[in-house]
């Protein structure tokens, strides 16, 4: 396949950082046609360290797109019932649900099974390890490279196009100006895994579905995450940085909760070997005006970031990695079927697609988390009931941005012999 217009398949793009986010847009990459893109990871192996991960239905349409479904499914939960329950933290009595939103439904996966779903279509010569970007070279002359990469192993590579990938502490970000530093959200999460087998039976059935047990001021989620069939079941959390804390610390907060909750804290013991668990501040960092630069003198050549360099977001809606995987086919598709050679232009479309969005995600996630606890918790309000999370969340589910891409890039954007 390929773009009947000028576009930049062809150009040389370095994307730094092979987490979610960077394999994400290779696989974006591939199925839209670049023919010319590398991924830069710092680490010594492509791996995600945390707990689970909920993809919802705006991102595994894409995902389905490329191919993964079936990988995807062997290691994510079982179709759910509903997209999550509510139940009492002083009774654990069922209080309400929230329907799926939209299809395909939710898929809820560990962190490092999804990197490894997303890796495996990657030809092995388009990823590198071990390549911690010290700085980007803006080069002057006309026979040069628009940008060299220098990493920290004394290597560099020659790039057209850079892409951060590299997360909110993102090296490409202070490449492009940017001082500031991820702001703390206030919030401190605990986060670990609980073996089923390690619960009573009445527990480990009713976890065995997304359930918040809503607080004071706290909340305990429980997530389903992996397949019972491929065996890597399991309940844990989403995304994290990580430091550790005792395991007690956390049952400080929720001792005279219920007892499934009690369950849940007994079931973290007996899998930890030092009673300790992850513990994470919570950071974000707020919306720029201005995702990349483009080269001086030379407007077919530029640095852009992507994913939660640019569009970090707190975990309440469970949309950071959906984010970077929508923004990734969206560039990559962009890239690959601009009209013209006008970089500038085409990096401006995307952001003016992305961004409103993008930012709208991390305002609402924020205001999410604030609804998750309550100092009535056991009671429903006008702004946190199911009708009303229902629709505080259907705008992002339903979404599609392939749809959208289509529609608002026709006049710029050459479609014919594309996959999209």
């Amino acid at each position: 396949m390929g773009s009947t217009g000028m576009g930049f398949e062809s150009k040389r793009v370095a994307v730094v950082g092979g987490g979610l986010g960077g394999m994400a847009f290779m696989n974006a990459a591939l199925f839209a046609g670049l023919k010319n893109v590398q991924c830069y990871e710092q680490a010594h192996q492509f791996g995600e360290v945390g707990a689970g991960v909920d993809i919802s239905a705006n991102a595994n349409r894409i995902l389905d797109t490329f191919g993964l479904q079936e990988s995807l499914l062997r290691c994510s939960s079982p179709q759910l019932p509903y997209y999550m329950q509510y139940h009492s933290y002083q009774t654990g009595e069922y209080l309400a649900h929230i329907e799926e939103f939209s299809k395909p439904h939710a898929r809820l996966i560990h962190r490092a099974h999804l990197l490894d779903s997303l890796k495996k279509p990657v030809p092995g010569d388009h990823l590198h390890l071990q390549k911690r970007l010290a700085v980007i070279d803006r080069n002057t002359s006309p026979d040069a490279a628009p940008y060299t990469l220098h990493f920290e192993d004394g290597t560099t590579v020659d790039a057209d196009i850079v892409i951060g990938c590299d997360g909110i502490k993102s090296r490409v970000r202070r490449e492009l100006g940017f001082g500031d530093s991820p702001k703390y959200s206030g919030q401190v999460v605990y986060r670990g895994f609980v073996e089923y087998e390690d619960l009573p039976e009445e527990t480990s059935k009713l976890l065995r579905n997304v359930v918040n047990f809503r607080g004071p001021k706290r909340h305990i989620l429980c997530l389903p995450i992996g397949n019972p069939f491929t065996q890597t079941d399991r309940i844990g959390d989403s995304e994290n940085w990580m430091a550790r804390a005792d395991i007690e610390t956390l049952h400080e907060h929720v001792k005279d909760w219920c007892p499934q909750v009690q369950d849940v804290i007994e079931g973290l013991h007996k899998g930890s070997s030092d009673g300790r668990m992850m513990k994470q501040a919570l950071y974000v960092r707020d919306p720029i005006a201005k995702w990349f630069e483009i080269k001086e003198s030379q407007n077919n050549a530029g640095i852009l970031l992507l994913g939660d360099a640019v569009h970090s977001t707190l975990p309440h809606q469970g949309q950071g990695v959906c984010m970077a995987i929508e923004s990734g086919i969206a560039l990559a598709t962009i890239l690959t079927h601009w009209k013209n050679d006008d970089l500038h232009a085409a990096f401006q479309f995307y952001q003016d697609l992305r961004k409103p969005r993008t930012d709208r995600v991390t305002k609402t996630s924020f205001e999410a988390g604030k609804l998750a606890s309550s100092d009535d918790p056991d009671h429903f309000s006008e702004n946190f009931n199911p009708d009303a999370l229902m629709e505080r969340m259907k705008w992002i589910m339903e979404y599609n941005v392939l749809d959208d891409l289509k529609v608002k890039g026709a006049e710029y954007m050459d479609f014919h012999d594309s996959r999209v």
